[in-house]
């Protein structure tokens, strides 16, 4: 069973805060799912206003700030940020939701959107790696206004389980990604 809310248009959508905790693992090499993740967010670039903010998080076998939060009209500097990714090592998944989560927290408007968005595989190898103990404080953001939609990225070999109850838990939407007509969608 399949529903559908009803599309609102850009111009009468709230100005949104997103974080993007980009997974930087080694596994995103394969099927060049790091590549699909650049192209996606270079189509959300084009669909995002000046009052948008976009910040963004990368992790691997550690965590990092990859672009504090930016207005998304400053298109050449989020995208270097974004081009600036290289997939390597193991993956900590729960630390880059942490430091996703405390960015998006210090930005938090209540009068915005507020969102964490997961691109990953959604394997998770290093700290915590189940659902429940890789953020047991998600849904407490939730609360707050600040939902996580998860996207996994791959050609086969992605964890959708665990992206799917992250996304449930953060009140928000999972998605799978396996090549650009999908990312437009």
């Amino acid at each position: 069973v399949g529903i559908q809310g009803r599309e609102i248009e850009a111009e009468d959508r709230k100005d949104a805060v997103l974080t993007f905790v980009i997974d930087v693992s080694g596994s995103m090499r394969a099927g060049n799912r790091l590549g699909l993740v650049k192209q996606a967010m270079n189509l959300l670039l084009s669909q995002l206003n000046g009052n948008d903010r976009v910040g963004i998080v990368a992790y691997g076998s550690h965590a990092r700030v990859v672009l504090q939060p930016t207005p998304a009209n400053h298109t050449r500097e989020i995208m270097n940020a974004v081009h600036s990714l290289h997939a390597g090592g193991s993956t900590f998944a729960e630390a880059g939701l942490k430091l996703g989560y405390q960015m998006a927290n210090q930005q938090h408007d209540r009068h915005r959107l507020n969102r964490v968005i997961l691109c990953s595989d959604g394997v998770a190898n290093v700290g915590q790696v189940s659902p429940d103990a890789i953020m047991a404080d998600i849904s407490e953001f939730a609360r707050k206004g600040i939902t996580l939609s998860t996207f996994g990225f791959g050609m086969g070999n992605y964890n959708d389980v665990l992206l799917e109850q992250l996304a449930t838990q953060g009140a928000g939407r999972y998605a799978y990604v396996n090549d650009r007509a999908e990312a437009e969608r």
